[in-house]
This record gives structure tokens, sequence and C-alpha cells, in this order.
């Protein structure tokens, strides 16, 4: 697995939102880089493999770019006013 400094989670579905706040146990472990131009996404642990089947994703990435996406999604769930059960996409780009 690549080292990640200053190593932190950030969960899918976002623990602020109404999916989110599972017990990260039951989470997928990731590492998501960006190389060559594309994601690549690496298992955090050799101990707990993805199967795919996991209810959600906890991303192991440096704790600025978690605070940073955080406050986007505060932002935005507070601009827009988004409500409990109210669906919205998420894109994501690099």
């Amino acid at each position: 697995m690549p080292q990640i400094p200053d190593d932190s989670c950030d969960e899918f579905p976002f623990a602020g939102s109404f999916e989110g706040g599972t017990d990260g146990a039951q989470c997928a472990d990731i590492v998501p880089l960006f190389e060559n131009g594309q994601w690549r996404i690496y298992e955090a642990r050799v101990d707990k493999p993805v199967t795919f089947t996991e209810p959600c994703v906890r991303a192991h990435v440096p704790e600025g770019a978690n605070f940073s996406a955080g406050g986007k999604y505060g932002a935005f769930v507070k601009d827009q006013r988004v409500l409990d059960t109210e669906k919205y996409g998420v894109s994501v780009s690099s």
C-alpha cells in the first residue's frame, strides 16, 4: 500500500449525509491516488481485502484534502439547503 502523509480517513457516503455514519469497520478501506492522468485505487489494508460488497468506502487521504472536501460538502448542504432524504448527485473530477 502506498504511504499517505498526514493520513486521515474520509468516508462515502459522507458521514454528514442521511446515509452516512455507517460503522467504519464495515467500509472498504482504500487509498486513491491520481497517477499518469487517472485515478488508481489501492487496498489500504492487506488484512482486510476489498470485496466490493461493503456498504461504504473509507479512503485514506491526506488530512488537508479530507478537510477541504468536508468543507465543500458542508457548504454545498448549507448553500443548497439540502434536507434529509433529499436526493443529489456527486461528481468527482481531478
